[in-house]
């Protein structure tokens, strides 16, 4: 949330929870946001190699800026709300190379390549797989599918929401994050559950899992119309088996009692 002209004490920089800011319409008072997602190593090299990317842009010839600000103007964009836009060559080229990255390519581009032509996602869809009828109730997959199979020369990017209300509609570009990219799939149904946790940890008993499918091109990271697929799930936890008292005995006679105990074998309870 922004606030304009509360206060002229702050017109730039951080004080607290607030960042202030100057822009076309006078001082700025925002809330400051710290980022609650942890870095791993791979992120923490991705973020670095992404922090060179101006540095890249300022080695390349005129000729090479020229070929990227003329691709820019034959690829708009949609912004937010909707509406096409037309990104600078300079804007263009940092958002290609920044897929590149996540697909896992650190090779710097140079002069803008031809447009590829990126083939449109069909028939993309999210079921919940349960487990076995007369087991414990558990969710125990997430598969995905798409009307045709990806085709092999583009890279498919997958992002996920994390589980939300089922009543919540409005799910943005920055409730998603990657749950994996630059791999392709090996087949069709493809079980993404446990890549969900990876970046989610457990999941609840409930919720509304948002999906968005993308290609990106290898060469040029340019890439294809985004797709989604929600799935909502629910089932009922296990309960706790009741802890009771487990005798030990040798021979017949009693050595040892020991409460509050339950025994399992590969996750099922044997004796309590």
């Amino acid at each position: 949330m922004q606030y304009i002209g509360l206060t002229g004490s702050l017109s730039s920089g951080k004080l607290g929870g607030l960042v202030g800011s100057r822009g076309r319409s006078g001082s700025q008072l925002r809330a400051r946001i710290v980022p609650r997602q942890a870095l791993t190593a791979s992120s923490s090299e991705a973020r670095a190699i992404t922090a060179g990317l101006p540095a890249l842009w300022r080695l390349l010839t005129p000729a090479e800026h020229q070929s990227w600000a003329e691709l820019a103007q034959d690829v708009p964009v949609r912004d937010a709300l909707g509406q096409s836009v037309t990104l600078s060559g300079y804007a263009l080229y940092i958002a290609c190379a920044r897929r590149l990255i996540t697909i896992g390519i650190i090779e710097p581009l140079r002069a803008a390549p031809p447009r590829p032509s990126i083939p449109p996602i069909y028939g993309f869809e999210a079921t919940p797989i349960y487990n076995a009828p007369g087991a414990s109730s558990a969710l125990e997959d997430i598969q995905l599918t798409t009307a045709n199979p990806l085709p092999l020369d583009f890279t498919p990017v997958l992002r996920a929401s994390a589980a939300l209300s089922p009543t919540r509609f409005n799910i943005r570009a920055s409730n998603l994050r990657v749950i994996q990219a630059g791999v392709m799939w090996p087949s069709e149904p493809y079980g993404v559950l446990a890549l969900w946790q990876a970046v989610y940890g457990t999941y609840p008993p409930g919720g509304t899992i948002t999906f968005e499918l993308s290609l990106v091109d290898p060469i040029s990271g340019l890439v294809g119309a985004g797709v989604r697929a929600a799935t909502s799930y629910s089932y009922t936890p296990t309960p706790a088996p009741t802890p009771g008292t487990v005798t030990v005995e040798v021979e017949g006679v009693t050595i040892a009692e020991i409460p509050d105990t339950y025994i399992q074998v590969e996750g099922i309870t044997v004796a309590n």
